[in-house]
Order: structure tokens, then C-alpha cells, then sequence
């Protein structure tokens, strides 16, 4: 189960980011300018938020399992008809249709491992398929770049269908999971009576909230470190997108470190103490980049960013699939939303203050930031100990 359920993270990953390098390719055959071509992300990435809203309802109601093959063999074909779609307009729509079924992914994962019933151990396993996720993005851009150059542009897409293949036609392998039928006379809940469920929940608000304040924090700057990066030095912008590209890779890198050392980390920290050494290291990376530095040195301090954000993420991941026994996944594409909700209206906020105050007082306001969310986290949401809140009566019953 659980390499069937990476095999299908690893590839909504990987067709996330694929479009990344290919824009100019892109641009130039299809005839289309640069920033037109640049739609592709957000092509993908907006409807993949957005459809977080009903497929985990969806999954929720007709099972997970189910509702997971459906995407991954949707993501699959969808990816195949960009690889060979004859225009941008036709390109566009397919993002967009692979970006609706992905959404359908990785949350529903999430949401059955949170089945496991002992907390410690399925923060440890979602901890660990962030490796999978977190490689997937990387290799989507890595590999993307490398197979444009030498076949063309339409390769990156065709190898991200191959991928997304695979992992559906592990998703179609896995033996049938039990289907637990409602009792007699009792209703199944509407996609709002599940919402309601995960809502009903103390911690919810809070839980929402430091979603949505992550996913702005964290984020903000990612498309302006070239600009950082090309103010500090005599790069021209090929070469300090070149090194931003870096740069960011090494936040994921971040990632991977956390992925690996979960246990030991869990073990020797606990799950409060974790959280909050994330958000003091992250804040101190954050803040020593105000200083003049090396790209180098950037890279360094963005990967022990990306571990002290993991350290957070991995939490509330965690935390939040313990809200409603009888709506993970609609508890966990919930959460999703709000995250990638907030990694859109950051760069917004962050591009007009960056205009008016400068690099150097943003990222110490995001430092502060991060240190106020270290702290509503094990204040309002990780209790002593690591251990979470106890479900509500309603949800524990289902």
C-alpha cells in the first residue's frame, strides 16, 4: 500500500513542476510570448488547489481507494493529451484537467494513511512519504530540463504521463479496501455535513489558519529570489536564475533531510519541541539573509529552512487528520487548499512591500512570522507530549 500510494504521490510531484523549464520551448513552437507560456504553472497548480474542495468530499463518500484510481488514471491520460496537443489553447486545458485530477492525489493519500491508529507512527509514515512528494518535484524540474534539450519540448510531458502511469496502474493493483456501509437508516453526510464534521473540531480554526499562514510565509519569496540574488551581484538574469533555481532546489533538499531523520527527530525532540526549534531555525535563516552573501551561502541556509518548515508542516499534516474520523479526506483537502491558497496570495503581498520597504524588512517580518506560528502551533494545536486532542464524540463514532 504504502509504495503504491508513493508511486502515485511521486508522479502528481512530478507533473507539478515539469512545465517549469519548457516555457520558452513552449513559447517558441506554439507561438505564443513567454509570459503567456508561463500560464502552465498556475494552469496546474490553481485547479489542483481548487479540487481539493470536492474530491476529498468524494473520496470521503465512495471510498478513497476508489476516488484515488479514478485520478490516477484521469492525471495519466490527461498528461498524454498535452504531450501531443497541436496548440497552446489545447496545451492549457490539459494542465488544467491533470492539475484537477492530481488534487485528487496526494490529500487522499494523506487522509488513508491517517487510518493508522497510532499518532506517532503515521506522523512518521507521512513524514516519510514526503520524500516522495518532495522527490517528485524535484525530478519533475531536474529531469524536465535535461529531457527537453535532448528530445524537444514535448518529451518533459510525455515522460511525466509514463510516470503518472505507472502510478496509477500501481493504485489499480492494490487489493480492494473494505468498504464500511453506513447503518441502517443513517444518511450518508453531504459534502457540507462532512465539512461540518472536520469544522465542529476546537482545533480546526487554528489548525486552517496556520495553513493558509505557512503556505504564505514560506513562499512569498520564492519568485523574487532572483531578484534578490541579481541585487547582491554582478550576475546577469540568466545566470541568477540559474542560481535562484538552485537556490530553491536546496529548500526541498530540506525536505528530503527532514523525510529521512523523522524518527529521530520525533524520538529525540518530541513533536512540540520540533516545532518550534522549525520555526526558530527557519526564522534564522530567513533573517540572515538580510545580510550580503553568496548564492552559496543562500543555498545553505534555505536548506535548513526546509527542514524547519518540514518540521511544522509534517505536524499539522499529521494533526489535521485527526479532526474527523469519518471525513479525513475531506479534513485533509481542506487543509491542502488553504496551503496552496496561501502560497498564491503570498508573492501578491510580497511583491508590492518588497517595492516600497526592501528586501531586508520582508524577510524580517516573515522571520517574526514564523516565529508567532511556531508558537500558536504547540499552543493551540500540538498538546504536551505530542499527543493530539481527542476527536469529538460525533466523529469518533463513525
Amino acid at each position: 500500500m504504502f509504495l503504491a500510494f508513493a508511486a502515485a504521490s511521486f508522479a502528481s510531484g512530478f507533473a507539478m513542476r515539469v512545465a517549469d523549464p519548457i516555457v520558452l520551448p513552449v513559447a517558441q513552437h506554439l507561438s505564443v510570448d513567454a509570459a503567456t507560456a508561463a500560464l502552465l504553472s498556475p494552469a496546474y497548480v490553481l485547479p489542483y488547489a481548487l479540487g481539493q474542495l470536492f474530491l476529498g468530499p468524494l473520496g470521503d463518500r465512495f471510498g478513497k481507494q476508489r476516488c484515488m484510481q479514478v485520478c490516477g488514471v484521469g492525471l495519466a491520460l490527461s498528461l498524454a493529451l498535452g504531450a501531443f496537443a497541436a496548440s497552446f489553447a489545447l496545451l492549457m486545458a490539459s494542465r488544467i484537467v491533470a492539475g484537477v485530477f492530481a488534487g485528487g492525489l496526494i490529500p487522499l493519500v494523506l487522509a488513508a494513511m491517517g487510518e493508522k491508529p497510532d499518532l506517532v507512527e503515521r506522523q512518521v509514515m507521512i513524514g516519510r512519504m514526503l520524500f516522495a512528494i518532495i522527490g517528485g518535484q524535484m525530478a519533475g524540474s531536474a529531469m524536465a530540463g535535461v529531457a527537453c534539450q535532448a528530445w524537444g519540448w514535448r518529451s518533459p510531458l510525455i515522460l511525466a504521463a509514463v510516470v503518472a502511469a505507472v502510478g496509477a496502474m500501481a493504485l489499480l493493483r492494490m487489493p480492494p479496501a473494505p468498504r464500511v456501509r453506513p447503518a441502517d437508516g443513517v444518511a450518508r453526510p453531504s459534502v457540507f455535513g462532512l465539512y461540518g464534521l472536520v469544522l465542529r473540531h476546537p482545533k480546526a480554526a487554528w489548525i486552517y489558519a496556520c495553513a493558509l499562514a505557512e503556505g504564505l510565509l514560506f513562499f512569498c519569496l520564492f519568485p523574487f529570489v532572483g531578484a534578490l540574488l541579481q541585487s547582491r551581484s554582478s550576475a546577469d538574469a540568466a545566470a541568477a536564475a540559474s542560481q535562484a533555481g538552485l537556490v530553491l532546489g536546496a529548500f526541498g533538499l530540506g525536505g528530503l533531510v527532514y523525510a529521512l531523520a523523522v524518527r529521530r527527530l520525533i524520538a529525540a525532540l518530541g513533536v512540540r519541541r520540533m516545532c518550534l526549534l522549525g520555526s526558530v531555525v527557519s526564522a534564522g535563516c530567513y533573517a540572515a539573509m538580510t545580510a550580503s552573501m553568496p548564492w552559496e551561502a543562500c543555498a545553505a541556509l534555505m536548506l535548513l529552512a526546509g527542514l524547519g518548515f518540514y518540521m511544522i508542516h509534517n505536524s499539522l499534516q499529521t494533526q489535521v487528520t485527526e479532526l474527523a474520523a469519518a471525513a479525513r479526506g475531506s479534513a485533509v483537502a481542506l487543509f491542502a487548499f488553504g496551503f496552496f491558497a496561501g502560497q498564491g496570495i503570498g508573492p501578491l503581498v510580497a511583491g508590492p512591500l518588497i517595492q516600497s520597504v526592501g528586501f531586508g524588512l520582508l524577510l524580517l517580518a516573515v522571520a517574526a512570522g514564523m516565529v508567532v506560528l511556531g508558537q500558536v502551533v504547540v499552543r493551540r494545536i500540538v498538546r504536551p507530549g505530542g499527543v493530539a486532542a481527542p476527536v469529538l464524540g460525533s466523529a469518533a463514532r463513525h
